[in-house]
């Protein structure tokens, strides 16, 4: 196993970080213009924050898989 620079370290902090809070904070967007039209609270928010969370779960899971060593592609 090769050790890994600083600066590819970072560029994969980057990587999970974006693909852990944009799932999430989308979610939560999306839940509050829901909320907002149908004059609810925060039932869709919630909703929106759990698909995000899931998202982000399988994201992390898929981007794992691909960089673990031996994977094709």
């Amino acid at each position: 196993m090769q050790k890994q620079t600083s600066a590819g370290l970072l560029k994969v902090l980057g990587h999970v970080s974006l693909i852990m809070w944009l799932p999430m904070l989308g979610g939560g967007v999306a839940g509050i213009a829901v909320d907002a039209m149908l004059g609810t609270s925060p039932i869709f928010v919630v909703g929106g924050l759990i698909v995000g969370t899931i998202g982000s779960a399988i994201g992390i899971w898929l981007y794992i898989r691909a960089r673990r060593p031996g994977a094709d592609g």
